[in-house]
């Protein structure tokens, strides 16, 4: 999948695409954040979204790194390219 996130603010802090490279993982097993798991499995292949999600859905009370602040509410365009 491709994909693009960003902050409340609007503020870039990650895309596949700015690599170059779809990001590859499995979803529903706990190695992505919540509201990919439950958001990704909703979608077709092809299909473009927009997943919106409140912190608890995303990095929560720990945030990320420097790179996304503690509670923060985040916002990830994603592009469905293929399924194994």
């Amino acid at each position: 999948m491709h994909y693009t996130g960003t902050l409340s603010s609007g503020k870039k802090f990650d895309s596949s695409r700015d690599r170059g490279q779809p990001f590859r993982t499995q979803i529903g097993v706990g190695q992505v954040i919540r509201g990919w798991d439950e958001g990704v499995p909703t979608m077709s292949l092809g299909e473009k979204a927009i997943l919106r999600m409140t912190s608890d859905y995303g990095y929560g009370s720990r945030g990320a790194g420097r790179v996304i602040p503690p509670n923060a509410d985040l916002t990830f365009e994603v592009e469905l390219l293929r399924i194994n």
